[in-house]
C-alpha cells in the first residue's frame, strides 16, 4: 500500500509517519508536492491535512488496515470535506463512515481537514462545530451522531444533490 506525504515543516508529520512504517512495514512512502494545503498524508482517494493527533490518528490507521483490498474510483470524483478536531468523538465515525463509502468504490475524493490547523479554511467554511462535512462545496452537514448515521447522511446528500 502506498501513503503520499506532503511535508511543509513537517516534523510532527515526519514523526507519525514513522510511527505508522514500524506499524505497517508494508507501508510505502512517497513525497508529492501537489498535496495540499500541507502537511498532508494520502492514500488513494482519501487525504488528512494536518497531522492525526488523538482520536485523529485512531482512525487514519483504521483507514491504513481496511484500505489494502479498497476499490479506488479514479473518475468524476465528488469532493467531500470533512473539518475535524483531534479530541471530538464524533469527527472519528464520521470519517470513518466516509472512508468506508470512499474504499467501497464510491466516486468520492474525501480530504479531511483538521480545523485547529487550517484555522483560515474553517473560518471560510463558517465550521462553528465539528464534524462539519461539506459535499461538493454545496450541502453541509453538522450532526452529532453515529457511524451508520454519517453513512446516511452523506448518502442522502450525495443523492440530494444528484451525484449518487
Amino acid at each position: 500500500m502506498k501513503i503520499v506525504l506532503r511535508t511543509k515543516d513537517g516534523e510532527e508529520l515526519e514523526a507519525f509517519v514513522e510511527e505508522l512504517s514500524r506499524e505497517f512495514p508494508e507501508l510505502e512512502r512517497r513525497e508529492d508536492r501537489s498535496l495540499e494545503p500541507a502537511p498532508a498524508l494520502g492514500i488513494g482517494n482519501i487525504s488528512f491535512h494536518g497531522v492525526p493527533r488523538g482520536r485523529e490518528a485512531g482512525v487514519f490507521r483504521e483507514i491504513l488496515r481496511k484500505c489494502t483490498g479498497a476499490s479506488w474510483a479514479r473518475e468524476n470524483l465528488v469532493e467531500v470535506k470533512i473539518f475535524t478536531t483531534p479530541t471530538c468523538r464524533f469527527c472519528e465515525k464520521a470519517v470513518s463512515a466516509a472512508a468506508e463509502l470512499t474504499m467501497m468504490g464510491k466516486r468520492l475524493r474525501l480530504m479531511v481537514y483538521d480545523a485547529t490547523w487550517f484555522t483560515e479554511l474553517a473560518e471560510e467554511y463558517e465550521v462553528t462545530s465539528v464534524p462539519k462535512i461539506v459535499i461538493a462545496g454545496k450541502l453541509f452537514i453538522e450532526s452529532h451522531t453515529t457511524r451508520e448515521g454519517y453513512r446516511r447522511l452523506i448518502l442522502e446528500g450525495l443523492q440530494q444533490l444528484g451525484l449518487a
